[in-house]
């Protein structure tokens, strides 16, 4: 339930769900991961960066807390962190479409068009219905000047989520 209102971006109920979580089961990383993720939402890096740790820590083959970190250090600016937790999500859990995604949007900060358009591809290529993975590779296409595949993905985006925020 605790991932729902992340979704829905209700911090303080999927942070009670956490807690809850956690003090049924104080060894859940599952549990300390996503709250650290709430707790990043929240800008609280220090709670963030804490929780996200302890995942680690209680579960150093955790592609969640892995995930979060690399959020985490991405919105800390700490692109090598954040790169370095994106390849450990990817090398324990290969078929994520959400953290090629997210390696692919790292790569757009750092202008590394080839880099984050393969990522796209390959989050594509897991999930043909990610509008955002369309959209995204479609501003790749932009920066490379391909306008009639920018414009294919940007359609498609539209196609696979008619309410797609990013096309």
């Amino acid at each position: 339930r605790g991932r729902l209102y992340l979704q829905q971006e209700k911090w303080d109920l999927a942070k009670a769900d956490f807690d809850k979580a956690i003090e049924l089961d104080y060894k859940s990383d599952e549990a300390y991961a996503y709250r650290g993720l709430v707790y990043l939402r929240q800008q609280k890096w220090d709670l963030a960066k804490a929780d996200i740790n302890k995942a680690i820590e209680l579960n150093p083959q955790s592609i969640e807390a892995y995930f979060v970190r690399g959020v985490y250090y991405t919105a800390q600016q700490k692109m090598d962190l954040a790169l370095a937790d994106y390849n450990k999500a990817i090398e324990l859990h290969p078929k994520s479409d959400d953290v090629y995604q997210f390696r692919g949007r790292l790569y757009v900060q750092l202008e590394k068009w080839d880099l984050a358009k393969a990522d796209f591809d390959k989050a594509i290529e897991l999930n043909h219905k990610s509008d955002e993975a369309y959209a995204y590779r479609g501003m790749v296409y932009i920066r490379q000047q391909k306008w009639d595949l920018a414009k294919a993905d940007f359609n498609k985006a539209i196609e696979v989520n008619t309410k797609s925020e990013e096309a």
